[in-house]
């Protein structure tokens, strides 16, 4: 993705992280702590303004769950799963 780093930090095994942002909104992803329990229940879904050029960065990758789609809601996604497992949509109303 090509969203700009706004801040970043390693201070240590448990206290990494880095913060993005989207343009509507600010990102943070944290290092997990040793006691880390995966997420479960729930899944992200991100409005992006260009889902078919963000779909060619992720359509060879064995990350995506489901590809690019029309839904009859009214927007385009495809949906991805992060190294640990958690889902993330990406979509762009149409």
């Amino acid at each position: 993705m090509d969203w700009p780093v706004t801040k970043e930090w390693n201070r240590g095994e448990n206290d990494k992280g880095v913060m993005f942002d989207t343009g509507g909104a600010t990102i943070e992803l944290l290092s997990p702590e040793k006691k880390y329990q995966p997420i479960v229940g729930c899944d992200l879904s991100l409005e992006v303004s260009d889902v078919w050029e963000l779909f060619k960065k992720f359509q060879n990758s064995d990350t995506v769950i489901y590809g690019i789609r029309d839904n009859v809601w009214g927007d385009t996604s495809f949906k991805i799963a992060d190294p640990e497992g958690f889902e993330i949509t990406f979509f762009t109303k149409t």
